[in-house]
């Protein structure tokens, strides 16, 4: 039991070194424009590889459909800038698409 406690804090410790040292060495304001411009693209890039795989296969063996929704929930997104009102709405319109 201590060695596996021992073995995960080390673990930890070695995880966090990478994370940690380009926060410490690097300072923001040394960045380059363009480079910080690329980086705060990243959090949209990742999000959306997490949820249109998965937003394409929310609803099975109707492809065409998940498709519909996340349109829908996009232009929702866009335009009225609201998560729980671009949800709403995109399950609604798959509850009714699948009605039909």
């Amino acid at each position: 039991m201590n060695n596996i406690l021992v073995l995960v804090i080390l673990m930890a410790f070695v995880t966090y070194i990478p994370r940690l040292l380009p926060l410490a060495l690097i300072k923001a304001d040394r960045l380059p424009e363009k480079f910080k411009l690329f980086l705060s693209y990243i959090p949209y890039a990742v999000l959306g590889a997490l949820i249109i795989p998965d937003g394409l296969s929310g609803i099975p063996n109707s492809v065409p459909i998940s498709i519909i929704v996340l349109t829908v929930a996009a232009i929702v997104s866009w335009y009225k800038n609201n998560v729980i009102l671009a949800f709403v709405i995109s399950v609604a319109v798959a509850w009714g698409l699948q009605s039909f």
